[in-house]
C-alpha cells in the first residue's frame, strides 16, 4: 500500500496581517508624545506568534526549502518591529515611572506594563529616598580609610667605587740627532717633522725604531755637541 504524505502548508498571510498592525502601532506609538491605548493581551498574543512560527519554521526546514525561508524572512520582520515597538514604549513608561502620581497613565497600559510601571516606580521612589538621605542609613556605606602618607624611600643604590687606574709611567725620553730628512711620522704624543742635523729629546721606543732605521744616532748625556 503507497503512503500519502499530507503537507499542512501555514497561512503566511494570516502573518502577514499580524505584522502589518504591528508596523502601525509602531508608527502610532512614534508620533505620539503619550502612552497609545494597547489590548490587554497585547503581549500574549505577541508571544504567542514568536511561538507558533519558530515552530513552524522548525517543522519545514527539511522538507521545503522555500517555505522555511520565507518564514524566517517572516519571523525577522515581527522580531525587528517588535523591538522597535518595546523601546519606543517603554521609554515613555521609564520616563513616567520617576513622577510621584503614575495612576493616570495606567489607563492606556496591558496588565504586563502596569506590573513594570509599579516596580519601577516603587524603586525609583526607593532611590529618591536614599539620594536625599530620608532613609540612608550611615552604616550602610562604609567610609573608605584615609590613606596615610606614606612617603616611600627610595632604594638603595649600588654605587660602585671607580676604578682607580694606576698612571702609566712615563717613558724616558733620550737625547738624538737626526742622521737625514724625514717625512711627518705620527707618535702617540705628537706628528714630528724631523730633519738632517735636528738634535731633539724623543721616548726610548721611538728612537729605538728610528736608529733601527739609521735615521738618527743617539748623544750620550754629558756629551758636548
Amino acid at each position: 500500500m503507497a503512503m500519502v504524505f499530507i503537507m499542512i502548508m501555514i497561512d503566511i498571510s494570516k502573518y502577514d496581517k499580524l505584522l502589518e498592525d504591528l508596523k502601525a502601532m509602531l508608527f502610532s506609538e512614534r508620533k505620539s508624545r503619550k502612552l497609545n491605548r494597547i489590548e490587554p493581551n497585547f503581549y500574549k498574543n505577541i508571544h504567542s506568534l514568536f511561538v507558533e512560527l519558530t515552530e513552524e519554521k522548525d517543522r519545514v526546514v527539511s522538507s521545503d526549502i522555500t517555505e522555511y525561508m520565507e518564514i524566517t524572512k517572516l519571523l525577522d520582520e515581527v522580531r525587528k518591529n517588535f523591538k522597535a515597538f518595546f523601546q519606543v514604549r517603554f521609554e515613555k513608561i521609564g520616563k513616567y515611572s520617576v513622577y510621584d502620581e503614575i495612576e493616570e497613565y495606567l489607563y492606556n497600559m496591558s496588565p504586563e506594563e502596569k506590573n513594570i510601571m509599579k516596580e519601577l516606580n516603587a524603586q525609583m521612589k526607593g532611590y529618591y529616598d536614599d539620594f536625599t538621605g530620608i532613609t540612608r542609613q550611615t552604616e550602610e556605606i562604609p567610609e573608605m580609610p584615609e590613606e596615610e602618607n606614606i612617603v616611600e624611600e627610595p632604594p638603595e643604590k649600588n654605587i660602585t667605587e671607580p676604578e682607580i687606574e694606576e698612571a702609566p709611567v712615563p717613558e724616558e725620553m733620550v737625547l738624538v740627532r737626526i742622521i737625514k730628512d724625514q717625512p711627518p711620522i705620527a707618535q702617540p704624543d705628537r706628528d714630528y717633522y724631523l730633519h738632517r742635523n735636528d738634535i731633539l729629546y724623543i721616548s726610548g721606543s721611538f728612537a729605538k725604531m728610528l736608529s733601527s732605521h739609521g735615521v738618527c744616532s743617539y748623544i750620550e748625556k754629558g756629551k758636548k755637541l
